[in-house]
Protein backbone atom coordinates (compact mmCIF):
# COMPACT_ATOMS: atom_id res chain seq x y z
CA UNK A 1 0.00 0.00 0.00
CA UNK A 2 1.45 3.37 -0.53
CA UNK A 3 1.41 6.30 2.20
CA UNK A 4 1.08 9.87 0.44
CA UNK A 5 2.74 12.46 2.09
CA UNK A 6 0.79 14.34 5.14
CA UNK A 7 1.41 15.99 8.24
CA UNK A 8 -0.37 13.09 10.35
CA UNK A 9 1.30 12.70 14.06
CA UNK A 10 0.94 9.52 13.83
CA UNK A 11 2.75 8.70 10.97
CA UNK A 12 5.63 6.47 11.89
CA UNK A 13 9.11 4.12 11.00
CA UNK A 14 9.90 1.22 12.13
CA UNK A 15 12.65 -1.11 11.21
CA UNK A 16 10.95 -4.86 10.16
CA UNK A 17 12.50 -7.98 9.83
CA UNK A 18 11.00 -9.72 6.47
CA UNK A 19 10.78 -13.75 6.34
CA UNK A 20 11.79 -15.01 2.83
CA UNK A 21 7.84 -15.24 1.21
CA UNK A 22 8.58 -19.10 1.01
CA UNK A 23 8.63 -19.02 5.11
CA UNK A 24 5.47 -16.83 4.98
CA UNK A 25 3.51 -19.63 3.56
CA UNK A 26 2.40 -20.86 7.19
CA UNK A 27 1.64 -18.21 8.54
CA UNK A 28 -0.36 -16.52 5.59
CA UNK A 29 -2.57 -19.73 6.13
CA UNK A 30 -2.94 -19.50 9.58
CA UNK A 31 -4.13 -15.51 9.32
CA UNK A 32 -6.80 -16.65 6.62
CA UNK A 33 -8.03 -19.89 8.70
CA UNK A 34 -8.99 -17.41 11.95
CA UNK A 35 -10.85 -14.82 9.44
CA UNK A 36 -12.83 -17.78 7.89
CA UNK A 37 -13.73 -18.72 11.50
CA UNK A 38 -15.02 -15.56 12.19
CA UNK A 39 -12.38 -13.45 13.86
CA UNK A 40 -13.47 -9.56 13.55
CA UNK A 41 -12.54 -6.71 15.19
CA UNK A 42 -8.86 -6.67 14.49
CA UNK A 43 -6.61 -4.57 11.64
CA UNK A 44 -4.45 -6.37 9.42
CA UNK A 45 -0.63 -6.28 9.11
CA UNK A 46 2.25 -6.85 6.90
CA UNK A 47 3.82 -10.32 7.55
CA UNK A 48 6.64 -8.79 9.32
CA UNK A 49 8.46 -8.69 12.79
CA UNK A 50 9.04 -5.23 13.98
CA UNK A 51 12.84 -4.60 15.56
CA UNK A 52 12.77 -0.93 16.25
CA UNK A 53 11.08 1.97 15.99
CA UNK A 54 13.13 4.96 13.78
CA UNK A 55 13.29 8.86 13.84
CA UNK A 56 14.20 8.79 10.24
CA UNK A 57 14.45 6.06 7.39
CA UNK A 58 17.93 4.29 7.99
CA UNK A 59 20.42 4.00 4.72
CA UNK A 60 21.38 1.30 3.16
CA UNK A 61 24.47 0.84 4.76
CA UNK A 62 22.68 1.07 8.38
CA UNK A 63 21.11 -1.49 7.34
CA UNK A 64 23.99 -3.87 6.20
CA UNK A 65 25.49 -3.15 9.44
CA UNK A 66 22.06 -4.18 11.30
CA UNK A 67 22.04 -7.48 8.93
CA UNK A 68 25.56 -8.55 9.95
CA UNK A 69 24.79 -8.00 13.74
CA UNK A 70 21.51 -10.14 13.81
CA UNK A 71 23.36 -12.94 11.57
CA UNK A 72 26.19 -13.13 14.39
CA UNK A 73 23.65 -13.07 16.50
CA UNK A 74 21.27 -15.92 15.11
CA UNK A 75 24.73 -17.62 13.91
CA UNK A 76 23.75 -21.10 12.27
CA UNK A 77 20.71 -21.40 14.07
CA UNK A 78 17.57 -20.64 12.11
CA UNK A 79 14.59 -18.38 13.22
CA UNK A 80 12.10 -20.11 14.23
CA UNK A 81 8.03 -19.53 16.03
CA UNK A 82 6.39 -21.29 18.87
CA UNK A 83 3.93 -20.09 20.75
CA UNK A 84 1.69 -16.75 20.15
CA UNK A 85 2.23 -13.67 21.88
CA UNK A 86 2.12 -9.68 21.63
CA UNK A 87 4.05 -6.48 21.93
CA UNK A 88 2.67 -3.11 22.16
CA UNK A 89 2.93 -0.85 18.46
CA UNK A 90 2.26 3.15 18.93
CA UNK A 91 0.92 3.72 16.25
CA UNK A 92 -2.30 4.95 17.40
CA UNK A 93 -3.52 7.10 19.74
CA UNK A 94 -5.85 4.46 20.91
CA UNK A 95 -3.09 1.97 21.78
CA UNK A 96 -2.68 -1.52 19.71
CA UNK A 97 -0.99 -4.51 20.17
CA UNK A 98 0.43 -7.19 17.52
CA UNK A 99 -0.59 -10.69 17.82
CA UNK A 100 1.25 -13.39 16.12
CA UNK A 101 3.99 -16.18 16.49
CA UNK A 102 6.63 -15.36 18.99
CA UNK A 103 10.18 -15.17 17.20
CA UNK A 104 13.27 -17.08 18.70
CA UNK A 105 15.41 -14.63 19.06
CA UNK A 106 16.76 -11.26 20.90
CA UNK A 107 17.95 -7.79 19.72
CA UNK A 108 21.40 -8.03 19.49
CA UNK A 109 23.28 -5.88 22.48
CA UNK A 110 24.90 -3.78 20.19
CA UNK A 111 21.84 -3.26 17.74
CA UNK A 112 21.23 0.42 19.11
CA UNK A 113 24.87 1.22 18.46
CA UNK A 114 24.17 0.81 14.86
CA UNK A 115 22.43 4.31 14.28
CA UNK A 116 21.38 6.99 15.87
CA UNK A 117 17.89 7.07 14.28
CA UNK A 118 16.59 4.05 16.46
CA UNK A 119 13.81 5.73 19.02
CA UNK A 120 12.60 2.12 20.60
CA UNK A 121 13.46 -1.38 20.59
CA UNK A 122 10.30 -3.84 20.25
CA UNK A 123 10.46 -6.67 22.78
CA UNK A 124 9.58 -9.52 22.63
CA UNK A 125 9.76 -10.13 18.34
CA UNK A 126 6.41 -10.97 17.14
CA UNK A 127 5.97 -12.08 13.33
CA UNK A 128 2.75 -10.07 12.63
CA UNK A 129 -0.46 -11.48 12.06
CA UNK A 130 -2.82 -8.50 12.78
CA UNK A 131 -3.36 -5.72 15.39
CA UNK A 132 -5.90 -6.01 18.14
CA UNK A 133 -7.21 -2.84 19.42
CA UNK A 134 -6.83 -1.89 22.95
CA UNK A 135 -10.45 -2.46 23.77
CA UNK A 136 -11.01 -6.12 21.99
CA UNK A 137 -11.84 -9.09 24.29
CA UNK A 138 -8.71 -10.99 23.50
CA UNK A 139 -6.24 -8.67 24.02
CA UNK A 140 -5.63 -10.10 27.77
CA UNK A 141 -6.16 -13.37 26.71
CA UNK A 142 -3.90 -14.40 23.97
CA UNK A 143 -4.11 -18.22 25.04
CA UNK A 144 -7.43 -18.06 24.54
CA UNK A 145 -7.32 -16.89 21.10
CA UNK A 146 -4.62 -19.12 19.98
CA UNK A 147 -7.21 -21.79 21.60
CA UNK A 148 -10.17 -21.04 20.39
CA UNK A 149 -8.93 -20.83 16.64
CA UNK A 150 -7.23 -24.42 17.04
CA UNK A 151 -4.00 -22.64 16.29
CA UNK A 152 -0.39 -24.56 17.49
CA UNK A 153 2.32 -23.95 15.83
CA UNK A 154 4.36 -27.22 15.25
CA UNK A 155 7.87 -27.37 16.12
CA UNK A 156 9.88 -26.40 13.45
CA UNK A 157 6.77 -25.32 11.19
CA UNK A 158 7.79 -22.04 11.30
CA UNK A 159 11.80 -21.59 10.83
CA UNK A 160 13.64 -19.91 8.33
CA UNK A 161 17.67 -18.32 7.75
CA UNK A 162 16.54 -16.29 4.77
CA UNK A 163 15.24 -12.79 6.05
CA UNK A 164 15.74 -9.44 5.19
CA UNK A 165 15.78 -5.87 7.10
CA UNK A 166 14.02 -2.89 5.84
CA UNK A 167 11.83 0.34 6.64
CA UNK A 168 8.23 0.10 7.12
CA UNK A 169 6.96 3.47 6.84
CA UNK A 170 3.17 2.73 8.37
CA UNK A 171 0.21 5.58 9.37
CA UNK A 172 -3.21 5.56 10.22
CA UNK A 173 -6.06 6.64 8.06
CA UNK A 174 -9.35 8.22 8.81
CA UNK A 175 -12.54 6.62 7.30
CA UNK A 176 -15.87 8.64 6.85
CA UNK A 177 -17.60 10.69 9.34
CA UNK A 178 -16.67 8.71 12.42
CA UNK A 179 -13.49 9.19 14.01
CA UNK A 180 -13.50 5.57 15.22
CA UNK A 181 -13.18 4.15 12.37
CA UNK A 182 -9.49 4.07 11.04
CA UNK A 183 -7.62 1.89 8.37
CA UNK A 184 -3.84 1.60 8.05
CA UNK A 185 -1.74 2.34 5.30
CA UNK A 186 2.07 0.83 4.60
CA UNK A 187 4.92 0.57 2.74
CA UNK A 188 7.72 -1.67 3.19
CA UNK A 189 11.26 -0.14 1.76
CA UNK A 190 13.85 -1.51 0.08
CA UNK A 191 15.18 -5.12 1.37
CA UNK A 192 18.66 -6.06 2.62
CA UNK A 193 19.02 -9.72 3.21
CA UNK A 194 21.05 -11.11 5.98
CA UNK A 195 24.32 -12.64 4.66
CA UNK A 196 24.76 -16.34 3.94
CA UNK A 197 26.09 -18.22 7.12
Amino acid sequence: MEIHKDTSKNKSIHLVLVPHRDSRGELRKYNEALFTKGLSGVYPFPLVALLASLSRPLNRDELKNITRSIRKAAGKEKISASDAGTVCFPACENGMALFGPRLNIDIPGDFSNHSQKITALFSPIILGSFLIPKKHEYLENTTALSDLYGWHLQSGSLTFRACAVANLFWRPVRTGKNDEEICYKWKIGELCWLPRV
